[in-house]
């Protein structure tokens, strides 16, 4: 027999795997003979291919004659199309008989092999041989899972991927945990679970197979997991360590007995959402303070700390009372520690982002922690009630909104984790160059009312690849404020500011909130081409006092709201804004990168703005003024809204005047185009618009009678139509004269 011929190339990748198994495949085909058991194979062929139809990215990488290796981009596609295929598989009869198929899912990193003496590829890798373990488990009709997939997939999977295609009203799918399987060749226990429609799905739990059975049960004399982790510390390996997580022991503990504790559902969770964002397989170690005051720092564990590419302190008062912990952090943060531990004389380079449990007092802390909560970036796992103050942790158990906050704050992390990797990577040999050339955007630190939006404009400004400040927490003194504000503000192109209905905290040394002093801060750096955008809810009056003054204040001051853009109401219409407004600036800077291009003002073109409905009547004063030598622009009233804001802005930066035209539009859109106007130095107008009037209108009424600015001239058409007056032509003049 002749040797196998090498192998042409691999392809190493994450990978959500489903294995199906016709159920009784060797007694059905004696009992139906080969012809009918072909044709009943080529029907059971047929509906699974239908269902992966509708599946992205699907990919059959083995058939092994009565079921199927599929490989899927995510796990919530594998669960999708499972219960589609048991769905419709409940529906069929082929020869006389029920398909029945029992189906596995796992998910890990395999590699696809192509192979030149058989043509196409081959599948290898652990993940495939645990899910054929799961998948061997199963029952007719029965959907099993590993623990990865289900963690991510119930997040997605709310409903039955064939509600509203079928005649039958179909109910959301049930989750069930059946508890830890012994699989052989594996030497930990697997958590098994289940997923399937109620009244088609068994949703029991499976017995054993061949090569799985149940675990034995904790109260099983002598052989109790929970005795065995007493008796035996927990070992460490953080040899080689990707990740490095420290933590405090009794952070550990699950809340309720057998319950996975809470660092336990960190690393895992951690783990798969970096090997999906990387495409790599991750090393994620742990050590907590009291195994590493029994080990102590010698036998090379110290040097085996500082080898970690990032560390995760995770930290709660347990964490700063922990004399393991402070010594680990000392190792880890300090250079001199470092460099006479390890003999390296080099300190760390690991990226440290603390995952914060529970909050913390810095005073209370030892310097060793104190120090690295204060300067590196964290993210918080709890948040606080505005109305109390009380702090409710993140879970996985605490409810959905819980679970979900938990899950985007592990992406947060796994994000940023997977950043200072790729930095560290000895094959980017550019690392250095690329920090330096991302865009450096200001993310104004706000309200626990606004946490939410604030992560979300945070983590979309990361994905697209600017660089968000600060990434640690400011000082909270006002003067050591100002001085960490002046290095971290310098290069920035933009500063972004979420005002809510809350004032906030007032740092040692101020009268006013961290908001406000960060609003004034980067006003005045506004003159030195710093863009802004301000945002506020569109109804604040029911806010704080003197909170609703100061958002009063930044409508009418223009120190506040220099060079800024003012937007109201929904957040996604800010995050749109910031990226246009971003991406514009990033591409007018690479097109013109040797010349500064300032925008033209034409002495004599005015703005003359007006609602739709005023069109026509407008069409007089229209004539005037151009009979008056003045060149007149309008808004657009047809095509999309983004080229109507457009152009909206663009006549607002070019225009030396500008006439808001009050006749049949409201009052409060009067004023909104007024508010325009104060904007327009933040479009990137040199200098704000002097010459600005409000031109009154039929129909008159009381309100109109009383209109009155500070910012603007009111100009009044007393007559039914339209006949020029000394304050029309007074404006005009001064126009003229500009």
């Amino acid at each position: 027999m002749e040797d196998e011929k090498p192998i042409k190339g691999n392809s190493k990748q994450i990978a959500a795997l489903m294995f199906t198994d016709i159920v009784g495949s060797v007694a059905l085909q004696q009992k139906l003979g080969t012809n009918d058991y072909t044709r009943f194979v080529s029907r059971h062929d047929e509906i699974i291919k239908d269902c992966l139809s509708t599946t992205p990215n699907a990919k059959i990488l083995n058939e092994t004659g009565d079921g199927f290796l599929i490989r899927f981009t995510d796990p919530s596609d594998a669960v999708n199309a499972a219960l589609r295929l048991q769905y419709r598989l409940s529906l069929e009869k082929c020869e006389g008989e029920l398909i029945t198929v029992r189906i596995g899912l796992n998910m890990g990193v395999i590699t696809e092999m192509d192979e030149t003496n058989r043509g196409g590829t081959r599948a290898v890798g652990m993940p495939i041989n645990l899910v054929a373990r799961v998948m061997d488990l199963g029952g007719a009709g029965q959907i099993l899972m590993t623990r990865v997939v289900y963690d991510d997939a119930k997040q997605f999977v709310r409903n039955h991927p064939d509600s509203g295609l079928s005649d039958r009203i179909l109910s959301p799918p049930e989750w069930i945990a059946h508890g830890s399987y012994e699989i052989d060749g594996n030497d930990e226990n697997i958590e098994i679970f289940e997923v399937g429609l109620e009244g088609i799905a068994p949703l029991s739990a499976p017995q054993s197979s061949k090569k799985a059975r149940p675990a034995n049960s904790l109260e099983d004399e002598g052989n109790s997991p929970i005795a065995e982790k007493k008796d035996n510390p927990e070992p460490v390996d953080i040899q080689d360590a990707d990740v490095l997580i420290s933590y405090a022991e009794v952070d550990n503990e699950p809340l309720r007995p057998g319950d996975e504790g809470w660092i336990s559902q960190l690393q895992r969770n951690l783990k798969i959402r970096m090997e999906q964002l990387s495409g790599e397989e991750v090393k994620i170690s742990r050590l907590s303070g009291k195994a590493f005051e029994s080990i102590g720092s010698g036998g090379g564990i110290a040097k085996e700390m500082s080898e970690a590419k990032a560390v995760v302190p995770v930290i709660s008062p347990p964490f700063t009372n922990s004399a393991g912990c402070q010594k680990e952090m000392e190792i880890i943060y300090n250079p001199e520690t470092i460099s006479s531990q390890t003999g390296s004389g080099e300190p760390t380079e690991a990226k440290v982002v603390n995952a914060i449990k529970m909050p913390v007092t810095l005073e209370s802390a030892p310097n060793s922690i104190s120090s690295v909560i204060s300067t590196c970036p964290g993210l918080e796992f709890f948040e606080r009630e505005p109305s109390t103050g009380k702090v409710r942790e993140f879970h996985e158990s605490f409810g959905e909104d819980s679970r979900q906050r938990y899950y985007e704050r592990v992406y947060d992390l796994a994000y940023e984790l997977c950043e200072s990797i790729k930095q560290r990577s000895p094959s980017d040999k550019s690392t250095g160059t690329e920090r330096e050339k991302k865009q450096k955007i200001f993310l104004a630190p706000t309200t626990s009312e606004l946490t939410k939006e604030y992560d979300t404009v945070k983590r979309e400004l990361k994905e697209h690849g600017y660089h968000v400040v600060p990434d640690c927490p400011l000082p909270l003194s006002l003067n050591e404020m100002n001085e960490a504000l002046e290095a971290m503000i310098t290069d920035c192109v933009t500063s972004i500011h979420l005002m809510g209905h809350n004032y906030g905290l007032i740092p040692e040394g101020s009268t006013a909130s961290i908001g406000e002093i960060l609003l004034r801060f980067t006003a005045e750096k506004s003159s030195q081409g710093l863009k802004r955008f301000i945002w506020s809810p569109r109804e604040f009056s029911e806010g704080e006092a003197k909170q609703v003054e100061l958002l009063e204040r930044i409508q009418e001051d223009p120190a506040l709201h220099s060079a800024a853009e003012l937007i109201e109401g929904s957040i996604s219409t800010l995050k749109r804004d910031i990226f246009r407004v971003i991406e514009e600036q990033k591409k007018k800077s690479e097109e013109d990168a040797n010349k500064e291009i300032k925008p033209v003002t034409d002495s004599k073109l005015i703005y003359l703005i007006c609602e739709q409905r005023d069109e026509e009547a407008v069409e007089a004063l229209e004539d005037y003024l151009f009979k008056e030598g003045l060149e007149v622009c309008l808004p657009a009233f047809d095509g999309d809204e983004a080229d109507v804001k457009a152009l909206h802005q663009e006549n607002l930066i070019n225009c030396s005047g500008a006439l808001v035209y009050y006749g049949a539009a409201p009052r409060a859109w009067t004023d909104i185009k007024l508010r325009d106007l104060i904007k327009a130095v933040g479009y990137g107008r040199e200098n704000p618009i002097e010459n600005q009037a409000v031109f009154i209108a039929p129909p008159h009424d009381h309100r109109k009678e009383r209109y009155k600015s500070h910012t603007a001239k009111i100009i009044r058409q007393n007559e039914e139509s339209f006949t020029p007056n000394d304050e029309l032509k007074e404006f005009i003049e001064a126009m003229k004269g500009t």
